[in-house]
């Protein structure tokens, strides 16, 4: 899969349960200050909420799911081994991790009050027109 080493390294962290979610960091013995809530919509934070339970998540993975006329399995077990066939050549499976980086990526940047702030779906473009500079760029 032509993703950024980031992207990966994520991944790898996902499938892995290490993401440091509050409640994993809590878990861990780590000081989580305020609470291990979602600053969103006040449930905890694990990998399955920030994922596929937030509105934030929930709104990205309707309206992906919608443009590509594709069903992703949004399962705890799906989104860890991306349990997705490709259709005709197209890799599902990259979208689906370009959109779990993307969902991360503006979680972080939120949690730690960055001053830029993206929103999911504009990390996901960033993300997809990284991998069609790189497919242009490889010879026909």
């Amino acid at each position: 899969m032509p993703v950024k080493p980031c992207v990966k390294t994520f991944f790898f962290r996902l499938h892995c349960g290490a993401l440091p979610v509050k409640a994993w960091l809590e878990e861990k013995g780590f000081f989580v200050p305020w609470s291990i809530n979602c600053i969103l919509c006040k449930r905890p934070e694990t990998v399955e909420h920030v994922f596929l339970e937030c509105w934030d998540a929930v709104f990205h993975w309707d309206i992906l799911q919608r443009t590509l006329k594709k069903q992703f399995p949004l399962t705890a077990q799906g989104i860890r081994f991306l349990s997705i066939e490709k259709d005709a050549g197209i890799p599902y499976d990259m979208f689906m991790v370009l959109s779990l980086h993307s969902i991360w990526k503006t979680r972080m940047a939120v949690r730690h009050a960055d001053v830029t702030v993206r929103d999911v779906r504009e990390n996901f473009i960033e993300s997809v027109a990284c991998i069609r500079d790189v497919y242009r760029a490889q010879p026909e």
